[in-house]
């Protein structure tokens, strides 16, 4: 998932969009998850129906999103760190 992903050495050398490419089932299912938790919610409150149905693909979507988001920027995080210790390395004093 995203935390091993992030964990693992070669997320700095490959690109974002690899790395994107490659967790897109993980997002789809936390975002999928963010949705059962919402129907359930919804369904215990008595909401009606379309807004049960409207609500969880709000939240399947959501959730995918923020799974990406916070991939894209442990990513960012991550690669500037790496380039920041690297130009520390070259410079000396």
């Amino acid at each position: 998932m995203c935390f091993d992903r992030l964990t693992d050495e070669e997320t700095l050398e490959r690109g974002l969009s690899a790395l994107l490419a490659a967790e897109w089932r993980y997002a789809l299912r936390n975002g999928a998850m963010a949705g059962v938790i919402v129907v359930a919610a919804l369904l215990f409150e008595g909401a009606p129906a379309w807004l049960t149905v409207g609500s969880a693909a709000g939240a399947v979507v959501l959730g995918a999103l923020l799974h990406q988001a916070v991939l894209l920027i442990g990513w960012g995080v991550l690669r500037t760190t790496a380039r920041w210790r690297a130009d520390r390395a070259g410079t000396t004093t």
